[in-house]
């Protein structure tokens, strides 16, 4: 049996700025590639990318975005989108509400692309004068339970900019009316970074 060969580098870097007690400014840049060599065509499952969910872009539902602009066909009923490239920032605002309830307002930007020539999805490789383009963009609203060690999280993910949305209707704002489709529900424990 050939054993996996391959090189994985995340970069992750986070920046809390109190304004006044427990006011804060959160903000994070995340990069990663994988490369497989050798023996390996591959990156193995564990291994790839993936976006979206209660800790990443809020607006889309675990591994249902990307990678790059491919659209996923409508009859998959359990999406597993994955890739070899991952870039992503967050930007959150936490404010204090009542009691042990605290608020956040926060844009999320970011998505994952295939470096593997193997990849026959239309719109997933990483291209340089592209990948920019394909940036997903979403924005929302969330509420924190802090109870002593424990942070309960819900938040409410709203899509701005789709990349797998047809030219000329990925800005979703201008484009079209929103609709369900476009709000994700995120339940979490812990802050998403």
């Amino acid at each position: 049996t050939n054993f996996a060969q391959f090189v994985k580098c995340d970069f992750n870097f986070s920046v809390y700025h109190n304004f006044l007690n427990p006011t804060q400014l959160a903000w994070r840049v995340f990069a990663g590639i994988g490369i497989p060599y050798k023996n390996s065509k591959l990156l193995p499952f564990g291994e790839r990318y993936f976006i979206g969910g209660s800790n990443s872009i809020r607006a889309w539902q675990a591994r249902t975005l990307g990678p790059g602009s491919y659209k996923l066909p409508a009859n998959i009923k359990y999406p597993n989108q994955t890739g070899d490239i991952r870039l992503e920032t967050n930007l959150e605002y936490r404010y204090p509400l009542i009691w042990k309830l605290q608020g956040a307002i926060f844009v999320d930007i970011g998505n994952i692309w295939s470096i593997n020539k193997y990849d026959n999805r239309p719109g997933a490789l990483f291209k340089f004068n592209q990948f920019y383009k394909q940036l997903a963009i979403g924005t929302g609203t969330g509420i924190r339970l802090k109870i002593n060690y424990l942070i309960l999280r819900l938040d409410l993910g709203i899509k701005i900019y789709d990349p797998a949305a047809q030219l000329g209707q990925r800005l979703i704002i201008s484009s079209r009316k929103y609709t369900t489709n476009d709000f994700t529900l995120n339940f979490g424990i812990g802050y998403p970074f």
